[in-house]
């Protein structure tokens, strides 16, 4: 979960840089009275009349704290300072904030009492050079906060599917199985036309869609009690995200679901993915490194050869 929301924030930081100024810096000044509504207080209004110079510091520093994020530096330290400073750059202006917004940012109060760089992180590759192979040292006390954390995290998912299930259910479109065709038919989520006139040509595939996203969203908190439903929960909402971001082009909200939905999935299978990946890149590594060798063969006889006439006029 660390790596992949980093990574969606990481990008969002950098992908947003060149409009950063007039989106959140001091362009944003009339977005003021949205401001005021929100009430932020400090540390999170500090960019409020806040300088060029010192709003993009401010802009540069939240990407490098994205980015010992993403890579696991100083994990305690480092997350309660990217909150800091990710959510004050998104209160400069709420309008245009989505719910991967404000949903990442709870992620990170919650995520500031977890034990973040236990695996795959810098930490542990510095930790695992100075003591070997030895697993890091845990309190009881901390390793309850982080369980606590996690379970948090789990709890906030459920939260917010079986609400926006129930929320679905209360209209009318979701009812009569045709909400999904009219934002897929408008100009801001039809992002892609004819695939969005592909996908809705055939009202059957409107009424699953609907219904599909419905049932999916409800049942998803029921279904995490049982591993093998859990799977079926996890692909079902993996593949409502990722067609929310390739078809109504909302990656940024998609990709910080889904990384939050990373914490359903046991410690076991991410060991037996990277076990797999290390695998994998052993076989390529060999396989590479034998042609290299044979590569630089020929060349090592070609020496040998020439020094070989060089010196044969001095035999004779």
């Amino acid at each position: 979960m660390r790596i992949a929301s980093g990574s969606f924030i990481l990008g969002w930081l950098l992908f947003n840089l060149p409009i950063a100024l007039k989106i959140w810096g001091p362009g944003a000044a009339y977005f003021a009275p949205y401001r005021d509504v929100l009430g932020y207080k400090w540390p999170l209004n500090i960019l409020e009349g806040a300088s060029t110079p010192f709003f993009m510091g401010w802009y540069i520093v939240a990407i490098l704290l994205a980015l010992a994020f993403v890579v696991g530096w100083r994990t305690r330290f480092i997350t309660p300072l990217l909150f800091i400073f990710y959510t004050a750059i998104n209160a400069q202006n709420t309008p245009i904030s989505d719910g991967g917004n404000y949903f990442i940012r709870i992620m990170l109060i919650y995520l500031i009492f977890a034990d973040l760089s236990k695996r795959w992180s810098l930490d542990n590759w510095f930790r695992q050079r100075k003591h070997g192979a030895a697993e890091k040292r845990e309190t009881e006390f901390g390793t309850v906060l982080h369980n606590v954390a996690l379970c948090v995290v789990v709890a906030q998912l459920c939260i917010v599917y079986f609400e926006a299930g129930v929320y679905k259910v209360q209209g009318a479109l979701w009812e009569n199985g045709t909400a999904v065709y009219y934002p897929l038919q408008s100009e801001a989520y039809g992002v892609f036309p004819w695939l969005s006139d592909l996908l809705t040509h055939n009202s059957w595939i409107v009424t699953l869609a609907t219904y599909g996203t419905v049932i999916v969203q409800i049942a998803s908190p029921f279904l995490l009690f049982h591993p093998i439903t859990r799977r079926i929960a996890l692909v079902s909402i993996l593949g409502m995200h990722l067609g929310i971001a390739v078809i109504m082009g909302l990656p940024f909200f998609s990709g910080i679901m889904a990384s939050a939905d990373a914490v359903l999935v046991s410690s076991g299978t991410w060991l037996t993915i990277q076990a797999w990946l290390s695998g994998v890149w052993r076989s390529i590594w060999t396989r590479v490194r034998p042609k290299s060798k044979t590569t630089s063969e020929p060349s090592s006889a070609s020496e040998d050869q020439a020094e070989a006439k060089v010196e044969q006029p001095s035999r004779t």
